[in-house]
């Protein structure tokens, strides 16, 4: 334990200044990659960073980010942030996957930021406060499209909405807070709708203050 001690103090001494804020993304999914590419500036106090993976199941997609960790020597322990980022797809089958995940990602310093049904839930809230439940990821796209009618997967639409972030992350909080008092679990399946994107987005424009 000692020796992990000091091997960490050596670490931080002898990295760079900023901190690394990590992500990893399901598959070949890029539509969150591109929307936090565009919170990376070098003027930054830190540096966002990708571990390019692709893998679809949760379990697996913290077993690469445990390996990028240790390769890249980013970790909790050195003040760096690191986040899995995956949708839940109102997949009752993947429920099981998700509490292997919680475990080994609260092992190793990782913070689990899922979306239900789908990523574009943050974006639809953006616009206004919902809690409507979803079926599928298709009908929380065309809810979307009524806002950004041209809207796509894979598509950068930070322009757009950006002004607009703060909202989103208040209704975020709202909706978080309604499901919690609904007797909802948060990071399951049957959490519909819910995003906890809005924590690492907060955190980094706190970051950015």
């Amino acid at each position: 334990m000692a020796r992990r001690i000091e091997q960490i103090k050596r670490n931080r001494k002898n990295r760079k200044t900023k901190e690394n804020i990590l992500f990893e993304f399901e598959g070949k999914n890029k539509t969150e990659e591109i929307y936090f590419k565009n919170f990376q500036k070098r003027e930054n106090p830190y540096i966002i960073k990708f571990a390019y993976g692709q893998d679809t199941d949760p379990v697996s997609m913290i077993k690469t980010l445990i390996g990028y960790m240790e390769k890249e020597d980013i970790s909790q322990e050195n003040g760096d942030k690191i986040y899995c980022v995956f949708d839940a797809d109102i997949d009752s089958n993947k429920q099981r996957g998700i509490n292997e995940a919680i475990k080994l990602a609260s092992e190793n310093g990782i913070e689990i930021i899922i979306s239900i049904p789908c990523f574009e839930l943050w974006y639809r809230l953006h616009y206004s406060y919902t809690s409507k439940v979803y079926l599928s990821n298709k009908e929380i796209i065309n809810d979307l499209k009524k806002y950004i009618p041209a809207y796509e997967k894979n598509i950068d639409i930070y322009e757009i909405i950006k002004d607009k972030t703060n909202k989103a992350i208040e209704n975020s909080k709202k909706l978080e807070k309604e499901q919690i008092k609904n007797g909802s679990k948060i990071i399951n399946i049957n959490c519909n709708p819910y995003t906890s994107v809005y924590k690492p987005v907060e955190y980094i424009i706190n970051r950015n203050k």
